[in-house]
């Protein structure tokens, strides 16, 4: 992979930018007696702005008038992440987009669409009509889901990217989040907590993101199975999007330079280009002025955005090859990989991660693709597995797989690991 190289004369400069970075953290809010981190808040100021990030750089997605109810589910700095659900987001919009010619990503049947291929929707912005100028993804649809399209538009290539694209404008899926200052919220009383859920006020109403699991009791393997009346800290963590107890470093050039070294010395297809583009694109939102930052930052962001294209396309081009494989007649193998994984929500080889790493964000694995090396999924700490011992071996994890909007990654909740092919790994050393 091409690396830029460093100009000499940024040295001194990027050396003071760590003590000149503004303050990044986590804070935990209380839990519900159900362990559901989510609360119902109740907007105490007019024409209140959501946005859709946690900073005023970040564009209004929606506005909340006093009175108004939210379902908060985590916190950061002085901004609360609402859901896009609820009275406040009824006439929310968002979009989806795909070129043109990929007929393989969204079907469409009147005023409903279904996912076909993992994709984003984009909020709106309410400062501009302007399609460019709403960029920021505020969920994640995964194959199978569905949403409501309000109107479709073509646009012409070279409008809104290089080729032309399909643009659908969409109600705002539940399952998106916003954030609002926590000046503008307090937290409701009984009486309006049942309000937003539809009950009686005397009725005890489960929280948002808690979720009954099913006892399956079928598994057979010989893979090491944790205590079921433990839970892990890192499970709700993820899902929410708050960092229990724990605070990351703030956001600084040195560190996500230091990042972008390792990064693109790595082979494109198992490189975290989009969570280095994600963390770049966010501290330039928050060094607003700094000429420094604004240099070497958005030049990184220009150069990620290449790549992560290029990453896409090689893995489009990997996925017609497995494609074309099995209509020449390896469909016995494949079926027989799934009779043997079919069970498992991942199997991959386990790695460490060079973006979740206990500094500027929680502490996960992850697991790639065997052939491609591409990354499939992250596995937080589980003080049920010593996973470090793992590393390298291509493992079976049991659990369930989930997208995180507070890390734009999927999460998998691991309840087992089997090893299924052991070699003799040689690992780097452990994080620092």
């Amino acid at each position: 992979m091409p690396k830029t190289t460093q100009k000499t004369f940024l040295f001194t400069t990027l050396s003071a930018i760590v003590l000149a970075s503004s303050t990044f953290s986590f804070a935990q809010e209380g839990t519900t007696a159900s362990g559901d981190t989510s609360w119902v808040g109740v907007v105490t100021s007019e024409q209140a702005n959501i946005r859709c990030g946690a900073n005023e750089s970040y564009y209004p997605i929606a506005t909340a008038n006093s009175g108004e109810l939210v379902l908060v589910s985590g916190k950061k700095q002085d901004w609360l992440r609402v859901q896009t659900d609820g009275a406040v987001f009824g006439d929310a919009v968002g979009y989806v987009k795909y070129p043109t010619g990929s007929t393989s990503t969204v079907l469409v049947a009147g005023n409903k669409g279904e996912v076909l291929a993992d994709i984003e929707v984009l909020a709106n912005n309410l400062e501009s009509e302007e399609l460019y100028r709403s960029w920021r993804p505020i969920c994640r649809l995964k194959s199978g889901d569905t949403f409501e399209i309000i109107s479709t538009e073509k646009t012409d290539p070279g409008t809104l990217h290089r080729d032309s694209y399909i643009v659908h404008t969409v109600k705002m899926p539940e399952s998106g989040n916003g954030w609002i200052r926590s000046s503008d919220i307090r937290r409701a009383s009984d009486d309006e907590r049942a309000s937003f859920y539809g009950a009686p006020a005397n009725t005890t109403k489960v929280g948002k993101n808690e979720t009954n699991q099913d006892d399956k009791g079928t598994t057979k393997s010989v893979g090491v199975e944790p205590s079921p009346a433990k839970e892990t800290v890192a499970e709700v963590s993820i899902d929410t999007g708050v960092a229990q107890a724990e605070q990351y470093e703030p956001l600084s050039l040195v560190e996500l330079e230091a990042r972008w070294d390792t990064i693109t010395a790595e082979p494109i297809m198992g490189a975290e280009l989009s969570l280095l583009l994600d963390m770049y694109s966010e501290l330039l939102a928050e060094s607003e002025g700094d000429i420094v930052v604004a240099q070497v930052a958005g030049g990184r962001v220009k150069q990620l955005e290449v790549w992560r294209r290029l990453q896409s396309q090689k893995m489009r081009i990997e996925a017609l090859k497995e494609k074309m494989a099995l209509q020449v007649g390896e469909v016995d193998d494949y079926q027989s990989i799934m009779a043997t994984y079919g069970d498992y929500a991942v199997v991959g080889r386990l790695a460490l991660s060079n973006t979740f790493d206990g500094k500027l964000r929680p502490l996960m694995f992850r697991v790639l693709d065997q052939k491609s090396g591409r990354t499939l999924g992250y596995l937080p700490v589980n003080d049920d597995f010593e996973l470090s011992g793992l590393l390298g071996q291509i493992v079976g994890v049991t659990g369930k797989s989930a997208w995180s909007p507070a890390w734009r990654v999927t999460v998998i909740d691991g309840e087992r690991f089997d090893i299924l092919s052991p070699t003799t790994a040689i690992v780097t050393p452990d994080i620092q």
